[in-house]
């Protein structure tokens, strides 16, 4: 019952998450829920749970404040600045703002096969290789997925990540 009370609890945050919430802090709270609704590797579920951050974003800031205390699972979560392809290392979730996604293929090869699910917030950024994608549909902040690009980084993402996406590729 408690599982089922916190599975609409994220589907009520997903959907309504306005502007007014200020992005950055809202994009924190999506990425910490879908920490949540993602299956990695059982290799993954050692040690802390890392949340990389490509690049400045006020995003980083946000998340270290949203994550503060939280787990995922019985993880600490750990945020991470990384700056170049080369410094990322180990990550659960690479976030990858706006601004740096002309290097997502840089960065894609820099993972090779590690499983990173990577979260952009451009445009394009599916068709180039991001599981998740940050969009704004009116006010409201909104997400689009790829299932296919996170299964290649042998990720799963939960079917209800599918039911809230405004749009599935």
């Amino acid at each position: 019952m408690k599982r089922l009370i916190g599975l609409i609890l994220s589907w009520f945050l997903f959907s309504s998450l306005s502007l007014q919430t200020g992005i950055p802090k809202a994009q924190a709270m999506f990425i910490y829920n879908f920490s949540r609704l993602t299956e990695w590797p059982a290799e993954y579920k050692l040690g802390s749970f890392i949340i990389g951050v490509f690049g400045s974003s006020p995003t980083y800031n946000e998340l270290q404040n949203y994550t503060s205390n939280k787990t995922v699972g019985n993880q600490k979560i750990t945020i991470k600045k990384v700056n170049t392809p080369s410094e990322i290392g180990m990550c659960h979730i690479l976030f990858i703002p706006f601004g740096k996604t002309r290097q997502l293929s840089e960065i894609k090869q820099a993972l090779g096969a590690k499983s990173t699910l990577i979260i952009c917030e451009k445009n394009g950024a599916i068709d180039s290789g991001a599981a998740i994608n940050f969009v704004i549909i009116g006010d409201k902040l909104k997400f689009e997925i790829k299932p296919s690009n996170a299964k290649s980084q042998n990720i799963n993402l939960s079917s209800r990540l599918n039911q809230m996406a405004f749009k599935t590729h």
